[in-house]
């Protein structure tokens, strides 16, 4: 087959630019409601069975055996959407359907992801749960794809940054969204997989049917070849320098947040005193005052990086947040002390989450020919500490401790550093301030 990447954009012209011109659809208000909707409808379509249903239905199946079962399902599903996401980015950068870049594999990607997540709910075998698990993390990460590439290829660059800040919070509206649709449906029957689909498609329709697209030729995007399909994995960041410190910033700041997140329970348990009865209401808790300081600052850090046209700074201060999070939870005597780190843990993740979208989209390699495969790349940075923490923390939990009690505070005081090295990354961007 001969090898093809996609050509730059024709002259100098900015993508947004580029889009208006072709579509004549401005970018307002209602236009980034219906964006952020579709997002949200994407994450409750997702995050739900990855969160809730699934357990439940593996429990159901497999009751004796249900935590390695579940452990088999998921790690089947995250191989999926470890692929998939810049893999179909960039299939979409390369599409000349009529129909335009994105919006088929936003609906296709969906309408898959749905019927899949429909299907485990009649699945009679843990091996059909992780097939259709695997089904649904890689038609569900298609859509988020070519969904998360509208922003630098149609957002002006004077929005971005009030953008990020509600992409930064569509994920945990959709953990909390679909959570409560859950307690509302229950979990007996098909009820507990139909209605997230169903609410998902509700908001992403509205979306896709008022996204205005200019197809393109075969001359413009180029061929989708193996080569380049491979080559949808990786970019080379000593070549784009900017690209890769943000990449590996957010990949060590990403590492910290999920030590904390996958070993929260264990820390109130081992080192608090909790019993796995007891532990529940806190970490109730500690998931809502999460929540709420990721909304807070997302939607803030966004809206004022656009006014005071930097990304940096807010970056480097949410890696920063997440240092004096993980230093108050390290050296944490009591619950309250815990729950004030998980609180300046929240606020970090979200001003990183509401400014770094925006700042990526700054810097992004090509982005009027290849966002697709550029946020493709840039989402593993957030997906691979999802593996990569649990296998790293055995290590540090090793370090310092005494007999079989795992040390929490090397664990945590090692999560620290990871999010200060990831803030000096940050400083050496130079394609944005």
């Amino acid at each position: 087959m001969i090898g093809s990447t996609a050509p730059a954009v024709q002259g100098a012209e900015e993508a947004p630019e580029r889009n208006l011109r072709l579509t004549g659809q401005r970018i307002g208000g209602w236009f980034v409601a219906r964006y952020i909707a579709a997002m949200i409808g994407i994450y409750v379509a997702l995050v739900t069975p990855a969160s809730v249903t699934i357990a439940l239905r593996v429990g159901q199946i497999d009751p004796e055996g249900k935590a390695s079962s579940f452990a088999l399902v998921s790690a089947f599903g995250a191989a999926g959407a470890l692929i998939a996401n810049p893999v179909f980015g960039a299939l979409s950068d390369r599409s000349t359907s009529r129909f335009g870049q994105r919006r088929p594999f936003i609906v296709g990607g969906f309408a898959a992801g749905a019927l899949a997540i429909l299907a485990i709910g009649a699945a009679p075998t843990v091996l059909l749960v992780a097939v259709g698990w695997t089904i649904a993390q890689v038609a569900f990460n298609a859509a988020l794809a070519a969904t998360v590439a509208v922003l630098p290829e149609r957002v002006p660059a004077a929005l971005r940054g009030r953008v990020s800040g509600f992409m930064g919070m569509t994920g945990q509206v959709g953990v909390v969204g679909g959570t409560f649709l859950v307690q509302l449906v229950g979990t007996d029957g098909a009820g507990m997989f139909v209605w997230p689909a169903f609410l998902g498609a509700l908001l992403v329709v509205p979306f896709v049917l008022m996204l205005k697209e200019a197809p393109r030729s075969r001359a413009e995007v180029g061929t989708a070849t193996v080569k380049a399909l491979v080559g949808a994995l990786w970019i080379n960041p000593f070549r784009h320098r900017d690209f890769g410190f943000a990449w590996a910033g957010r990949f060590l700041a990403w590492i910290s947040l999920y030590l904390l997140t996958t070993y929260k329970t264990y820390f109130l348990v081992d080192h608090l005193g909790y019993t796995s009865e007891s532990v529940a209401p806190i970490l109730t808790l500690a998931m809502f005052v999460l929540a709420v300081g990721v909304a807070v600052s997302s939607i803030g850090g966004g809206w004022l990086s656009d006014r005071l046209g930097r990304r940096k700074p807010f970056v480097i201060g949410a890696s920063m947040l997440f240092v004096s999070a993980m230093l108050v939870i390290a050296f944490s005597t009591s619950v309250e002390k815990f729950l004030i780190g998980i609180a300046l843990a929240g606020l970090g993740n979200g001003l990183y989450l509401g400014v770094d979208y925006a700042l990526i989209a700054d810097v992004l390699p090509d982005s009027g020919a290849e966002a697709g495969k550029g946020m493709g790349v840039f989402n593993l940075s957030s997906t691979i500490p999802q593996t990569l923490a649990p296998l790293l923390a055995p290590v540090l939990l090793s370090i310092g401790s005494s007999g079989n009690t795992p040390n929490y505070t090397s664990l945590f005081l090692s999560a620290a550093a990871l999010a200060l090295i990831s803030a000096v990354f940050i400083q050496f961007i130079r394609g944005t301030r």
